[in-house]
C-alpha cells in the first residue's frame, strides 16, 4: 500500500466512527453556546459601565471643586450625583468618589499630590464584571486629572501644568464585606481560574477512566474480570480510584504551580496603612478562611469521582478504546467550558446557582467564596449536596451498565438497514 491509501483508509476509519460524528458535534454546540455567552458578558460589563452613575461626595465646596463637578459632568453627558457620605454614594449610583477636605489647596500646589478615595459595589466574582466595574474608579481619577488644569485655569486665570497626578485609593463593596480594590483583585482571579484548573482535571480523568475499560474490553480481559466473584460496584469505584491516580498526580502539578505563582513575589502587594508585604495567598485565606483550601480539595475529590463515573460510563458502552478517545474529548471539552463559563459569567448568590454549582462541581469554591462574603453560608451547603447526590447517581449508572450485557458488547449502531427494511 502507498502512503496516499493508507491514509485515506485511516480518514475513512475515523469518519465512519459514530463516536468522533458525536464528538464533532458536541463541541461545536456547546462552544457555540459558550461564545455566545461570553460575548453576551462582555457586552453586558461595557453596556453596564458605559450607563453607570457616578456619585460625588463633596467634603469642600470651593470655586475650584464647583467647576471641576461642571466639567466632570458635562464631560459624563449629566452623570454626575453628588450624595452625603461615601456609603450612599457607593449604594445608590454604583460608583463613589469623595472630593476630601484640602483637594483645593493640593490641587493648587506644586509639591502636594492630589489624593481621593473611592468606593464602587460589586455583585460578582467574575473577572469580566468585576474588572469592568473596577475600572470605572480608574476612569473616573484618569477624567479628573484631565479636567483639573482646566478647571484650574478656568477659576483662576492661570494655568497649572498638565499631568499633575491623581492618585485614588479605591474599596470595594462586595455585598456586606468591605476590600480594598488590590484584595479584591486577587481574590477574584483566584477564585476564578479555580474552577478552570479544575475543570480541566477532570477532563483528564473522564479520558483515563473512559480508556482503561476500552482497553480492557478490546484484551478480553474484562470478561475474565466479570466472571470473579466480584460485586460489580467494587469494579466501577475501582475503575474510578484507578484513573483518579493519575488525574491527582496531574492536578497537583497544576494547583501546586497556581498556589506558588500566587504566592511569589510577584504576586505580593502592600497594605496601604503599612509597609509589609503580604503575600496573595494569606491575603485570600485571610479573607476567605484557610477552609478554602479545603473546598479547593473536597471539590477536586469530588470532581475525580464524577468524572472518573463519567469516563466509566463511556468506556463501558463503546467497543474499542478508538471510540472512547473520541468521546472522552468532547467529554472533556465539556468540562473546560464550564470552567470558561464561570470565569467569564460567574454565580450569584441564590440557590439555583448554588445547585448549578454543584452539579457542575467544579465551581464549589467559586460558591463557596460568594456564599460566605454576602453572608449566606448555607448556599455552599446545598452546593455540596448537590455535588454529592450528582456523584452518587453517576456511580449508580455506571454499576447499572456494569450489570448489562452491553458492558461487554459495546454499544453498537447499525448504520446499515436491516435486510427486511429493504423495498
Amino acid at each position: 500500500m502507498t502512503l496516499t491509501q493508507l491514509l485515506k483508509r485511516e480518514v475513512k476509519a475515523f469518519l465512519k466512527n459514530p463516536g468522533f460524528i458525536i464528538g464533532i458535534i458536541l463541541m461545536i454546540g456547546f462552544y457555540s453556546i459558550l461564545g455566545n455567552v461570553a460575548g453576551r458578558a462582555v457586552e453586558s460589563a461595557i453596556k453596564e459601565v458605559s450607563e453607570s452613575n457616578i456619585g460625588l461626595v463633596l467634603e469642600e465646596d470651593t470655586k475650584l471643586v464647583r467647576e471641576l463637578v461642571k466639567l466632570l459632568n458635562t464631560t459624563t453627558g449629566g452623570k454626575i450625583h453628588v450624595y452625603d457620605s461615601l456609603k450612599e454614594a457607593v449604594s445608590e449610583a454604583g460608583v463613589g468618589i469623595v472630593i476630601p477636605t484640602g483637594f483645593t489647596e493640593n490641587a493648587t500646589s506644586l509639591d502636594k499630590p492630589v489624593v481621593l478615595r473611592g468606593g464602587v459595589r460589586v455583585a460578582t466574582f467574575s473577572l469580566t464584571g468585576a474588572q469592568a466595574r473596577v475600572g470605572i474608579l480608574t476612569t473616573v481619577s484618569s477624567t479628573i486629572e484631565r479636567l483639573l488644569p482646566l478647571a484650574v485655569s478656568a477659576t483662576y486665570n492661570v494655568s497649572l501644568q498638565p499631568g499633575k497626578p491623581v492618585l485614588l485609593n479605591g474599596n470595594i463593596s462586595f455585598y456586606n464585606r468591605e476590600m480594598r480594590q488590590e484584595e479584591f483583585l486577587s481574590i477574584t482571579t483566584f477564585i476564578s481560574f479555580t474552577p478552570l484548573i479544575i475543570s480541566l482535571i477532570l477532563g483528564m480523568n473522564t479520558t483515563y477512566a473512559s480508556q482503561i475499560v476500552a482497553i480492557e474490553k478490546v484484551e478480553k480481559a474484562f470478561e475474565m474480570l466479570l466472571a470473579q466473584p466480584i460485586r460489580r460496584r467494587d469494579i466501577v469505584l475501582a475503575k474510578i480510584l484507578g484513573a483518579s491516580i493519575a488525574s491527582i498526580l496531574f492536578g497537583a502539578v497544576y494547583l501546586i504551580g497556581m498556589l506558588t505563582m500566587f504566592a511569589s513575589g510577584a504576586s505580593s502587594t502592600t497594605i496601604p496603612t503599612d509597609t509589609r508585604q503580604v503575600s496573595v495567598i494569606a491575603m485570600i485565606t485571610g479573607t476567605l478562611g484557610s477552609e478554602i483550601l479545603g473546598v479547593i480539595g473536597l471539590s477536586l475529590v469530588l470532581g475525580l469521582i464524577f468524572s472518573g463515573a463519567v469516563g466509566v460510563v463511556v468506556g463501558s458502552l463503546v467497543s474499542d478504546e478508538r471510540v472512547a478517545g473520541a468521546l472522552a474529548a468532547p467529554v472533556m471539552f465539556v468540562f473546560i467550558g464550564i470552567g470558561f463559563l464561570t470565569m467569564f459569567m460567574g454565580f450569584p448568590p441564590s440557590p439555583a446557582s448554588a445547585i448549578v454549582a454543584g452539579i457542575t462541581i467544579a465551581s464549589l469554591p467559586y460558591m463557596y467564596a460568594v456564599s460566605l462574603l454576602s453572608g449566606e453560608a448555607i448556599l455552599a451547603v446545598y452546593s455540596i449536596i448537590a455535588a454529592v447526590c450528582m456523584c452518587s447517581l453517576l456511580i449508580y449508572v455506571a454499576s447499572t451498565i456494569f450489570n448489562r450485557d452491553i458492558v461487554v458488547l459495546g454499544l453498537r449502531i447499525s448504520w446499515k438497514r436491516r435486510a427486511g427494511e429493504r423495498v
